[in-house]
């Protein structure tokens, strides 16, 4: 199976997830972090860049990692976040205006920046918009530095828009009614609210706990980490209490998901049961899905790799939020790369199905051209007889193409002639046609084809039909699945006017579980026979 990688691109660190499967069925087979504080000689930040993209290729040598496909998130602590509302509810008439909308709400160039939103709620006549933008420079730089770490990826995503999908996926978002995911990375805590397992709302707060040592810090740095970590629990519970008195319509909050570094820092779950009033419970979406990680290092990417997973989901087909930044100057170019394979598999199938097409169309060809060879060679020798000079008999045949025209003039011609007989003999009408075997062995046939799935599987060893008898019959034998299906058959022939009586032969079991029956004599009734035999042919 086909494995895919997942960037997590934060300000200053960058995971790698590798995965395979599909959504249902999703394996991380590993995760990798990348320090992005590099340290340069001077301030050149081509410098930098160029010693981030060392790190990056380097982590993904050395981790094996596969380069393409891959998807990428955006940390939001770059991005802007603005929620407004727009006087309709018509997704076509929002898409048309929620940029012009936004630009208002943007303290940048509308230009410089790519933009996406999601409707969060809507009313009967309003949409509550959430736009998230983020600078196009800031964005390409990001690309360059994975092109020259030789990744590429297909789309990229918000960071917490990603880790929607994955809190839908592995189905935290719908284990209560209204809840809160509470997600503490380096440069920044997302709040994300919630409800009936949809986004109700999205706070990044840029506060982050870079600095802050979920172990604990050297001895001689101790009062100074705990500072540190007080300031940063204060400042956020500050936060969050002013963010609650922001959402009055928000639905009592039931349960509240602690993740990321933050979940690590002692105290810091309390701080948020106690900034919400409920209890929070740390939460680690790799023990949500299979992964191929030793238990030390599932304990340490564990509660970090959220985002990450949600990038995976969304490489695997599950898209929420129809959401993607790689637009514009920083479109995503190799698209043909991506569809190429299963294009050269479906031209493949495609040239399977033709070809099988037309092998059966020949076979059908060639069967049709011997069936019609025998009419042709049976009219032809009863025409020769007929007309008991060869030579003319050619004449009237050999000049039509093969096939339903030549026959047609050999019919044209016999029944000529059977016209010419009957003026000849001074009748005021033609010669009545004689019976058929040939029609009768027809009506036989489909009665057993119309009752095909009742009747099963019937092999006739003998089918003798004599219309010139007095009376008309026909005689059977042959092999039935059973003698209850021999039942029907009997059944079957009684109930059609054309066969006036139906006399049973002799019924035995074979060799293979299946029923001999002997001479079965069927009386006929010409009559409906040549009734039957105009209404065709009307």
């Amino acid at each position: 199976m086909a494995t895919q990688t997942a960037i997590d691109y934060g300000t200053t660190r960058l995971r790698l997830l590798e995965f395979d499967g599909s959504g249902k069925r999703l394996r991380v087979l590993a995760v990798s972090e990348v320090d992005l504080a590099v340290q340069t000689t001077g301030e050149d930040e081509l410098e930098a860049d160029d010693l981030r993209a060392d790190a990056i290729a380097g982590a993904v040598k050395e981790g094996g990692f596969t380069t393409d496909p891959s998807g990428m998130a955006y940390d939001a602590a770059s991005a802007l976040f603005r929620e407004f509302d727009l006087p309709f509810t018509n997704a076509e008439q929002v898409e048309k205006v929620v940029r012009f909308e936004a630009e208002s709400h943007i303290p940048l160039d509308i230009d410089d920046v790519i933009m996406q939103h999601l409707v969060l709620r809507t009313t009967r006549d309003k949409s509550h918009i959430l736009a998230a933008a983020l600078k196009k420079d800031d964005l390409l730089d990001r690309l360059d530095i994975l092109d020259a770490a030789n990744l590429d990826p297909m789309f990229v995503d918000m960071d917490v828009f990603a880790l929607m999908h994955a809190l839908v996926a592995t189905g935290v978002a719908e284990e209560h009614p209204v809840s809160v995911v509470v997600n503490a990375q380096d440069s920044s805590t997302s709040l994300m609210f919630l409800v009936e397992g949809k986004l109700y709302a999205v706070r990044t707060l840029r506060l982050g706990t870079h600095g802050i040592h979920a172990g604990g810090a050297p001895a001689d740095d101790a009062e100074l980490e705990t500072a540190r970590a007080h300031d940063y629990e204060g400042r956020l519970k500050r936060e969050i209490r002013r963010t609650m008195t922001t959402l009055a319509g928000l639905p009592p909050i039931e349960a509240v998901h602690v993740m990321g570094g933050g979940s690590r820092i002692a105290g810091f779950v309390d701080t948020v049961s106690e900034a919400f009033g409920v209890d929070a419970q740390p939460l680690d979406l790799l023990s949500y899905v299979d992964h191929k990680l030793s238990d030390e290092d599932a304990a340490r990417f564990g509660p970090d790799v959220g985002v990450a997973l949600g990038i995976a989901f969304k490489l695997a087909g599950l898209d929420l939020t129809k959401t993607d930044y790689r637009r514009e100057e920083a479109a995503y170019t190799r698209k043909f790369d991506q569809v190429k394979s299963p294009l050269i598999v479906l031209s493949f199938l495609l040239f399977l199905v033709v070809a099988l097409g037309c092998i059966d169309a020949i076979y059908r060809v060639r069967k049709v051209k011997k069936e019609f060879a025998f009419i042709t060679d049976t009219a032809r020798t009863n025409l020769e007889n007929l007309m008991e000079d060869n030579e003319a008999a050619r004449r009237v045949w050999e000049p039509q193409e093969f096939g339903p025209r030549r026959v047609d003039a050999i019919a044209n011609k016999i029944s000529s002639l059977r016209e010419d007989a009957a003026r000849q003999l001074g009748r005021s009408e033609i010669i009545p046609e004689l019976p058929s075997a040939l029609h009768v062995w027809i009506e036989f046939s489909k009665l057993i084809k119309a009752n095909e799935a009742t009747l099963g599987r019937l092999w006739l060893r003998r089918f003798d039909v004599s219309v010139m008898s007095r009376p008309p019959e026909i005689r059977i034998s042959g092999v039935m699945e059973s003698a209850t299906k021999y039942n029907t058959l009997l059944d079957l022939l009684s109930a059609d006017s054309l066969f006036l009586e139906v006399s049973p032969g002799a019924t035995s079991p074979t060799d293979n579980d299946l029923s001999s029956f002997g001479d079965t004599v069927i009386t006929l009734d010409l009559e409906i026979l040549s009734a039957r035999k105009e209404a065709a042919s009307a």
